[in-house]
């Protein structure tokens, strides 16, 4: 796992839940000695135990807080990559460009990095299909980005989680599309336990 996921989801754990929590969950998950840096690969397990021990300590799913957590971290994701991202681009355009994205980083970053598989297809002008079928299985993650970055541009995103690993899937299809002005009540459609 790259460096900078875990360095933001102690980040996020911190400013969302506390410097106390994140003390007691390096306790718990047995990872006290570790300081994460951007540029370390670390193992895929510390993400696991992480949002294992969170949700244990604050009473929520582990699928939870990874959801949480893909939400809260699109603007650190956005600036620190912000040279791979197209100025004129709108949220729909990013998710829409994801994997070109990804393609990027594999390319720039070939030693031991390891981006998520996905792919990006544009339906029409107002949807897009993402496929995630990477063996982490971190798709709430992605779920909660797409919050994320309907968020950070202010735009109305609804998402349809249409198949989902965790249900014995082979992989998680997300449906995007940019909501209709005259649209209300419309939100986003998970499959799980993750809510927001």
């Amino acid at each position: 796992m790259h460096g900078i996921i875990l360095q933001t989801l102690q980040s996020f754990v911190v400013d969302t839940y506390g410097e106390d929590a994140w003390l007691a969950i390096q306790d718990a998950a047995d990872i006290e000695e570790k300081v994460y840096v951007p540029v370390t690969v670390y193992p895929d397990g510390d993400v696991y135990e992480i949002a294992r021990t969170a949700g244990e300590l604050t009473d929520q799913s582990p699928r939870t807080i990874l959801t949480r957590y893909g939400r809260w971290v699109v603007p650190a994701l956005l600036e620190t990559y912000d040279l791979h991202i197209d100025d004129d681009w709108e949220g729909l355009e990013l998710i829409a460009n994801i994997q070109q994205f990804h393609t990027s980083l594999r390319t720039r970053d070939m030693t031991t990095l390891t981006t998520p598989r996905i792919r990006s297809e544009r339906i029409d002008e107002d949807r897009v299909r993402i496929t995630y079928d990477s063996d982490r299985k971190l798709c709430d993650v992605a779920r909660g980005a797409i919050r994320g970055v309907a968020d950070r541009f202010d735009e109305d995103l609804v998402a349809e989680e249409r198949t989902c690993m965790h249900e014995g899937d082979d992989a998680c299809v997300f449906d995007i599309r940019r909501r209709a002005p005259a649209e209300a009540g419309a939100a986003i459609v998970r499959s799980g336990e993750a809510n927001d």
